[in-house]
């Protein structure tokens, strides 16, 4: 944008000077945009203006992806209040005139956790945490506040604890510049920061504030609402007149304390029956809110006098989402008439019986009752919501003599939700009812949560679950979870807790991390085997397969001789880099034996002509001295141990006769070898081997290719960088297709077609090979792979750019303007 020169006059009445004379932007491509970052403690919002802007912010923010602030949970309920008010979409943003319903709006959002709060960079927090990220400060307290990415590169924070205000006793002076202590009602935390002084000012501003306007009659708004006070489900379901009612649906009500509102409800009478509708009802996703609309409502019911048709009270549609003793004799959702009621029944007798409260029947036992569910709810889809409502009855104000009946129907909950989630029309109340109970039940309920999510994300379990399982989760309570042993190269075990919710992606991420590996794109490079002595075979397992699904179908098969190893199968993240401590003795010895055997094989090795270069030599005696010293043996290798330490392709070689091969290698032992420990010979043979051209590259043996300069049989070679096409004897490159010359790659059988050059026109080479479907999903692998490093590159990049302008500014927050 160009300067502009601007010479006026200024007629306002409240300008002391008359006449200014500036620089100003002309035409600028870019907008700055205020926004509301955090309230103070008695902060008061009762100007027109300041109401709409906080009303627009809020809308804008909830059908915007782009704000991490809200959790999934909030931007669902506040959606769903918005579309009682007619507000479906972000055009629909002035439909909702009333000040009063903005106010709701704006107060439901000071209740959420971030969305008012101001972020400070952390670089140490000594606490029972070491995740913490930033500190959050509110006008409820402070927050401790991890941030991370999703699979999907998206920004995400999660508040680990909170600290209101009140449990703060007491706040050191700052030390070194950079440190402050808090000490609270049942801990003492350390905070460190470059921003120590703002964030120390920042509490005890807020401190003060929420002291003394906490001596006040109310704290949270500043306007009067004449609004009931905060109501358990059955008060709720108590109160049966329309005023009351009616109010319920207007405002906020369960999320505003009742300290700051004024108790306005005439008393029920006598003639106040009434059926509410949906306009009535309570906003948030309640149960209740679901039963009213969904739940089928008998046409009769008893009274004193006998069976009669009347209207139904809220005590009545409370007794469909409470717990029962005794079995129901109809769904509990509206159906058609040709769904299986009989089918309905046994399955909430079946809950019943898991759960405690009903006998079983003779021979049948709670493993009997889960899988009589779980096998209605594949075969009958429709059940799925039927099921989860009965369960999340048989869960609400559970009256059960059995002590552990709570506890045993959260656990057929998480257990179910493994396999099947609700619908679309159910899951905003179903997860509101599972957050709702989290207090009471934590574990639990954080347990069916993740099995929620884990479900969601990868389609659910496909297999029912072995006996072994279900006593494992019925006997730990919290997780079901068992160790498990991987194998790693060279037959080492590595034993990980692992939970029935886990695919083979949870898997290799704990691997990874305990291997000591810190780039999540790395990860992609590891893939699970599973290994079947008793059958010669082995099978790569899908990085979204369930382990148990694959454990309880061993199981099924009578299958007791199965391994689960770990290999590498992508060489895209080079150099390897090696830390001093334990994690990386693991890695490297991972490293080191699973290029052992590829060495040997000898398909690394280039023959220039059938010969073997003076430098190649003295490099694979290196290797080989290397490897004799890793083993820990004493004394020199005699010429029959040589031939086990050098690749298969140099051995037929007739340049080089076997005792040149030994007394090169006894050389470097004696040489430069002799020093080394076993890890740095280790090392050292990893270091070397890694700058080879073929290093890294996956062979498949090709029968013919349909381009004569090609001699066929040849090798075919996956890489980083492309695809080769290799001699077959001596490894010599005959062609090279870079993978940004690629069109597609496409498998028929055991042939391939790869397409290349330009898209107006392409060539195609057709590959004969029976391992054409492996080298298909390899060759993808490593463009996916590619595709996401270019896309981490340029989100680094940005990121970079954005902290660098962010530093330039003393006035602005960096982390306030990213978020």
């Amino acid at each position: 944008p160009l300067a502009q020169f601007t010479d006026e006059t200024n007629t306002s009445k409240l300008s002391t000077r008359q006449s200014l004379t500036y620089y100003t932007y002309n035409n600028i491509p870019w907008k700055l945009k205020i926004r509301k970052e955090v309230f103070s403690p008695a902060e008061i919002f009762e100007q027109p203006l300041l109401i709409e802007l906080l009303y627009l912010q809020i809308v804008h923010d909830i059908f915007s992806s782009v704000c991490v602030r809200i959790s999934e949970a909030e931007r669902i309920n506040m959606k769903i209040f918005l579309s009682s008010h007619g507000v479906a979409t972000i055009g629909d943003i002035h439909l909702i005139k009333t000040s009063s319903a903005k106010k709701d709006i704006i107060e439901q959002a000071r209740q959420w956790s971030i969305y008012f709060c101001r972020f400070f960079p952390i670089t140490t927090i000594k606490s029972h945490f070491n995740e913490e990220q930033l500190l959050g400060i509110s006008h409820s307290g402070i927050r401790l506040i991890k941030r991370s990415r999703t699979t999907t590169n998206r920004d995400t924070l999660q508040v680990l604890e909170t600290f209101p205000f009140d449990t703060i006793q007491y706040i050191s002076s700052i030390r070194n510049g950079s440190t402050i202590d808090l000490n609270l009602a049942k801990k003492h935390i350390t905070i460190r920061s470059q921003r120590i002084q703002r964030i120390k000012q920042m509490i005890e501003n807020f401190l003060q504030e929420s002291r003394t306007d906490g001596n006040k009659p109310s704290h949270v708004c500043n306007h009067k609402l004449s609004l009931p006070p905060l109501l358990n489900t059955s008060d709720l379901f108590k109160s049966s007149s329309q005023t009351s009612l009616m109010s319920y649906s207007q405002t906020f009500s369960e999320l505003i304390p009742s300290t700051s509102v004024e108790i306005n409800t005439p008393k029920p009478t006598k003639n106040d029956v009434i059926l509410p509708t949906l306009s009535v009802l309570p906003t948030g996703h309640s149960m209740m809110e679901f039963a009213l609309q969904n739940f089928k409502i008998p046409n009769r019911r008893r009274s004193k006098k006998g069976w009669k048709t009347s209207e139904w009270t809220w005590q009545d549609y409370a007794e469909l989402i409470k717990w029962s003793k005794s079995p129901i004799q109809t769904p509990l959702l509206r159906r058609s008439s040709n769904d299986p009621s009989r089918i309905v029944r046994q399955c909430f007798l079946a809950i019943m019986r898991y759960m405690g409260d009903h006998t079983m029947a003779r021979g049948q036992t709670d493993i009997d009752c889960l899988i009589y569910l779980l096998k209605n709810m594949h075969k009958h889809r429709t059940l799925i919501d039927e099921i989860l409502c009965q369960i999340i009855k048989q869960l609400t104000d559970n009256k059960s003599i059995k002590i552990d009946s709570v506890q045993r129907g959260w656990k057929l909950l998480a257990i179910i939700l493994n396999y099947f989630i609700p619908s679309e029309h159910l899951q905003p109340y179903f997860i509101k009812y599972l957050h709702d109970n989290r207090i009471k039940n934590e574990k639990l309920v954080q347990l069916c949560l993740n099995h929620y999510e884990q479900t969601l994300k990868y389609g659910g379990r496909k297999n029912i679950p072995s006996k072994a399982e279900i006593g494992l989760l019925t006997a730990n309570g919290q997780n079901g979870g068992k160790h498990q042993t991987f194998l790693l190269p060279g037959g080492f075990p590595l034993t990980l807790l692992v939970t029935p919710s886990m695919v083979m992606d949870d898997c290799l991420n704990l691997l990874c991390e305990r291997l000591n590996i810190s780039n999540i794109l790395e990860n992609d490079e590891y893939s699970i085997f599973i290994i079947i002595t008793s059958e010669h075979s082995s099978r790569l397992l899908n990085s979204t397969e369930y382990l148990f699904d694959i454990i309880s179908e061993c199981a099924r098969a009578n299958i007791i001789d199965f391994h689960f190893i770990i290999k590498r199968m992508l060489w895209f993240n080079i150099p390897i880099i090696f830390n001093n401590n334990n994690q990386s003795e693991m890695f490297i010895n991972f490293m080191y034996h699973q290029l052992i055997p590829e060495l040997l094989e000898g398909t690394m090795i280039i023959l220039n002509n059938n010969h073997l270069s003076d430098k190649l030599m003295q490099e694979i005696s290196l290797l080989a001295a290397l490897q004799y010293r890793a083993s820990n043996k004493i004394g020199l290798p005699s010429m029959r141990e040589v031939k086990h330490l050098l690749p298969a392709t140099v051995l037929k070689l007739k340049s080089v006769r076997p005792q040149e091969w030994t007394a090169a290698i006894h050389d470097k032992l004696c040489g430069l070898v002799e020093s080394m420990s076993i890890i740095e010979a280790k090392i050292k043979f990893i270091n070397l081997i890694k700058t080879w051209p073929l290093f890294g590259t996956t062979f498949f043996t090709v029968q013919s290719v349909d381009n004569p300069s090609i001699r066929s049989p040849c090798l075919i070679g996956i890489y980083k960088n492309g695809i080769l096409f290799l001699d077959l004897d001596t490894r010599e490159t005959l062609f090279t297709i870079p993978y940004d010359n690629i069109v597609s790659i496409r498998r028929h059988q055991t042939t391939i077609d790869i397409k290349y050059g330009s898209l107006s026109q392409p060539h195609i080479l057709q590959c004969q090979l029976d391992r054409a479907q492996d080298l298909v999903a390899l060759s993808g692998r490593y463009l996916s792979l590619i595709g996401r490093s270019l896309t981490s590159a340029l989100e680094r990049k940005s990121d970079t750019q954005q902290i660098h302008r962010s530093l330039t500014s003393t006035y602005n927050d960096p982390i306030s303007t990213i978020l």
